[in-house]
């Protein structure tokens, strides 16, 4: 059985207004304990694009305002998508977050985060005693998981 999107995002989005400044996407994220916030236009109540934490440490000011500095277009992803396609794209195009959708209107969010937990649940229903740390460093895949890891800051 493939492992899916649908029981692994988070559904209650925080969001930004376009016009809202740095400063005070900077306070939103610090409240809320999150990293990532998608962005709106509320004149027509859509999401415009993604704001990341990353994104504010670029900001040249405080004062700029989140339209300037929010990466758009974003990519999202169906709830049913296979959770592996989603990892991928995290991995290959080093984001962080991706919006997910049903019937193209976005019920979520999920992050690097969630995909840990994932990956600590899987590993919990392995036999993980008998691993020496040398034998997971010679394997090929476990490396580049590493590499990858790191190369995208977690």
């Amino acid at each position: 059985m493939k492992l899916v999107l649908k029981n692994h995002i988070s559904r209650k989005l925080i969001t930004v207004p376009k016009t809202a400044t740095a400063a005070e996407a900077q306070r939103l994220m610090a409240n809320y304990w999150i990293r990532h916030l998608p962005v709106m236009d509320e004149e027509d109540d859509y999401i415009v694009g993604m704001l990341s934490d990353r994104d504010l440490m670029r900001a040249s000011s405080v004062e700029v305002t989140v339209d300037k500095i929010m990466t758009s277009p974003i990519k999202t992803f169906d709830i049913d998508t296979p959770i592996d396609d989603v990892v991928e794209a995290m991995i290959e195009e080093k984001v962080s977050a991706f919006l997910i959708t049903k019937e193209d209107e976005v019920v979520g969010i999920v992050t690097t985060e969630d995909m840990l937990v994932v990956l600590h649940q899987v590993l919990k229903k392995e036999d993980t005693s008998t691993w020496n740390l040398s034998e997971i460093l010679v394997n090929p895949a476990l490396q580049r998981a590493a590499y990858l890891v790191g190369q995208a800051g977690i």
